[in-house]
């Protein structure tokens, strides 16, 4: 009789298999060998079931509903994986843990901060050539709703300072896609490419935001920066620090009050801006229907106005 493999075993074949695909699967990798560690120890020779997956998260007690939320869902392709040969194996809900998910309430960020921010010089011995690359990216997020991983991601070819299209390559599971830059941030990204050349040397597949040593800008180094501005700004409240991400959250926000508020079609605005900032689900650019009290307030102005002229409509 054929003994079972165990977990571990079972993980290593599948990670072998995604890789095979093209994945890195590194962060996955080391999350499915922590489970299959687990369940080795505890629960041996038992297949992976919904059961067994929940008493692996109870085992992480001092995590975030929403990191528990991942680790749960990061079994749901390896358990239809096991499917395939097990019969045993139960597959995983994608929904079962949603209350689990809060979203954060996202900080919009006003004219006058944004300002603050832009003018604000980081208590630091940043050369003047590293305080514009920082300054440049910050004002990059601010006009496009970048990511800061795909900002910092950029080389010099993906930004056409000729036509003003900046290309984001895939991104994580983001697909690629192109940004349309104003002329106002065109002029910018071209002044700092002027004066990045001058200083370094340069090809179309290096980084085109550097430090003063022309090596990439990493994210770490860049959050030590961003932390240091917003607290010399006068930003930062009870030990909160203002996120980078939310400057995402501004673009996108006042893209969709700016289209109520202009009397444009809100599901071909929720449409296009899915498609500008790589959404892969639409899902999640509506939820920005509800991120703010101001949007929300014009959604329902618009509803009541609909219904209010449909029952004058039947009246008629």
């Amino acid at each position: 009789m054929k003994a079972k493999m165990k977990m571990l075993q079972k993980v290593r074949a599948y990670v072998d298999f995604k890789r095979g695909t093209g994945c890195k699967f590194e962060r996955e990798s080391q999350t499915l060998t922590t489970f299959a560690k687990y369940a080795d120890r505890h629960y041996p020779g038992k297949p992976l079931t919904i059961w067994l997956a929940q008493k692996w998260v109870e085992t992480k007690k001092n995590v975030k509903p929403l990191t528990k939320l991942g680790l749960y869902c990061s079994l749901r392709g390896f358990a239809r994986y096991l499917k395939l040969d097990d019969s045993q194996v139960e597959l995983i809900p994608k929904n079962i843990f949603v209350s689990w998910f809060r979203r954060m309430i996202p900080h919009v960020y006003s004219d006058a901060e944004i300002h603050l921010i832009m003018s604000t010089e980081p208590n630091t011995r940043r050369t003047p050539f590293e305080k514009l690359s920082h300054r440049t990216i910050i004002g990059l997020l601010v006009s496009t709703g970048m990511r800061i991983g795909e900002a910092l991601a950029l080389q010099i070819g993906d930004v056409d300072l000729q036509s003003g299209i900046i290309t984001v390559r895939q991104f994580k599971k983001m697909p690629m896609r192109l940004i349309p830059t104003s002329l106002s941030v065109l002029d910018k990204l071209a002044k700092y490419a002027e004066e990045r050349n001058a200083q370094h040397e340069t090809s179309a597949k290096a980084a085109f935001f550097v430090n003063s040593k022309g090596k990439a800008i990493s994210y770490a180094s860049f959050k030590g920066t961003w932390n240091k501005i917003v607290t010399a700004a006068g930003l930062v409240e009870k030990k909160s620090i203002p996120r980078i991400h939310d400057f995402r959250h501004t673009f996108a926000c006042n893209h969709l009050l700016r289209a109520y508020k202009e009397g444009r079609d809100i599901d071909d605005a929720i449409y296009m801006l899915s498609v500008y900032l790589g959404h892969t689900v639409i899902d999640g650019t509506y939820w920005y229907l509800s991120a703010t009290p101001e949007i929300l307030e014009e959604c329902i102005k618009r509803t009541e106005k609909k219904l209010f002229n449909s029952k004058r409509g039947e009246q008629s």
